[in-house]
């Protein structure tokens, strides 16, 4: 077989752009501002609702024909394979083929618009009234709801992990089959456990139940090319072992190369741009828009992580109510990151609520910015690195570690949830007392929605409990 033309790819990849992007035009573009203002209106029942109404009302006949069926599917199929809210980067797609470059922002601006402002309502609601017994009542309610929620949502994950990888066994879970495959189950348990416990940058453990996923699925390709799976496996360990002995390294250096670093002019410069508040929020939540990989529910790990435990920018409990803000709102659980953003610079401030606002607006733009990236400049790209079986073998393992790496992190803001300072119910287990009616809510709101209904009215409705229980009991 030849080699292939010098700058084939680079055509390829151009005329494949070219045959997804459209042109855009003042018409088309206001058509793209209307539908997707609608549906970030009125899409309530979160990504698959999303997905539904786009394919019902822009693809193939008997609607606006934006696009046929073929190009809609190639597109879903790509965005469930970046990170990021995959239903936004479908509306960001959708927008990119009918109307260019142009009708991609005019589209991701509209549909995220009406959850951006209620997010940003509720937070100011949630922050300026938060000491407040009434608030405080209503969330003591929503916060267990939040964490059954995120367990409920896990059990969907998991079966579609699974059913990616082999079928080892099957097993019913109600009246459903679950295909098992054991080294799935052993990546997302593991996951669970280590992060629970250790917790890690959830990039790092999805490195590695990728890396793992492909040693054990593909081990012929691995041996056919041991020399380079072998380079780069030497490269992945000296970047983890790096990454592990980044708070050493400069004590690594030797105090003569230290203080060279730390007295040059450019760590000085680095460190003057590190403490800007604004800056922080921006590169870490473009940071972690880039890597959410598996859904907005990713989002927890990263944020309990940094947000909660290495920055302080929220309590967990503040962070759990949060995403419960967000899963009232139409759009995305990502939304939840313009919370973030509000409550940072409302300290920052002092209190101001305009700087709180343009701090939300900051986090939305550098959580969403990598989705907008993706669709718009490197579509072309993901389309041909999805064909590699690599990359989907890898995939696999990823899938069932994101779902551990939610599970870890909720654990442990669980703890945050069920152990409060005056319980309704209290239960001594080991020497620590949990509030067993949190629990409990927690647990029915599971049940309930695995079953299928709607998380907003899980949510209303903890919060009702959590006001009659609270003033009542």
């Amino acid at each position: 077989m030849s080699d292939p033309e010098p700058n084939g790819g680079v055509a390829e990849s151009a005329a494949t752009e070219t045959e997804f992007r459209g042109e855009p035009s003042r018409q088309k573009l206001v058509e793209v501002a209307r539908y997707f203002l609608f549906i970030g209106i009125v899409g309530f029942g979160g990504p698959m609702v999303h997905i539904a109404m786009m394919e019902d009302d822009l693809v193939g006949e008997d609607s606006k024909e934006w696009t046929d069926g073929t190009v809609f599917m190639e597109g879903l199929a790509i965005c469930n394979t970046l990170p990021g809210p995959a239903s936004t980067q479908l509306g960001i797609f959708m927008g990119w083929v009918y109307a260019g470059t142009l009708g991609a922002l005019v589209a991701g601006f509209f549909f995220m618009l009406p959850t951006f402002v209620i997010v940003v309502f509720f937070s100011w609601l949630y922050f300026a009234y938060q000491a407040a017994p009434s608030v405080e009542a209503v969330f003591y309610g929503i916060n267990p709801v939040v964490i059954g929620l995120i367990v409920g949502a896990c059990v969907s994950m998991t079966r579609s992990a699974f059913a990616e990888g082999r079928a080892d066994a099957e097993i019913e879970v109600g009246a459903d089959t679950w295909t098992i495959d054991y080294l799935l189950v052993a990546l997302l348990v593991a996951t669970t456990v280590v992060v629970a416990l250790f917790n890690p940058n959830p990039v790092l453990a999805f490195v590695v139940a990728g890396v793992i996923a492909v040693l054990v699925y593909r081990t012929a390709v691995v041996r056919q090319n041991a020399t380079k799976a072998a380079l780069w496996g030497i490269v992945g360990a000296v970047l983890g072992t790096l990454f592990v002995l980044r708070d050493r390294v400069l004590d690594l250096l030797g105090p003569t190369v230290r203080g060279a670093i730390e007295a040059s002019p450019l760590w000085g410069l680095v460190l003057a741009l590190w403490s800007n508040p604004w800056l922080q929020l921006f590169l870490f939540m473009l940071y972690t828009g880039s890597f959410i990989y598996g859904g907005g529910l990713v989002l927890i790990p990263f944020i309990e992580i940094y947000v909660v435990r290495e920055f302080g920018w929220l309590t967990g409990r503040e962070f759990v109510d949060g995403i419960a803000i967000g899963q009232l709102s139409p759009g995305p659980v990502v939304m939840t990151t313009a919370f973030v953003g509000y409550k940072l610079m409302l300290d920052v401030s002092g209190g101001i609520v305009a700087v709180a606002v343009l701090g939300a607006l900051v986090a939305t733009v550098g959580a969403f910015g990598p989705s907008f990236a993706f669709i718009v400049a490197f579509f072309p790209y993901f389309a041909k690195v999805r064909e590699n079986e690599v990359v989907r073998t890898a995939l696999v393992g990823v899938n069932a570690a994101v779902v551990g790496a939610i599970l870890g992190a909720t654990a442990l803001l669980a703890a945050e949830s069920f152990v409060v300072d005056e319980p309704t119910a209290p239960l001594a287990v080991g020497g620590t007392i949990f509030d067993l009616f949190t629990v409990a809510l927690a647990a029915v709101t599971c049940v309930l929605f695995v079953r299928g209904t709607h998380a907003a009215y899980l949510i209303l409705s903890g919060g009702a409990l959590g006001i009659g229980v609270f003033f009542l009991v």
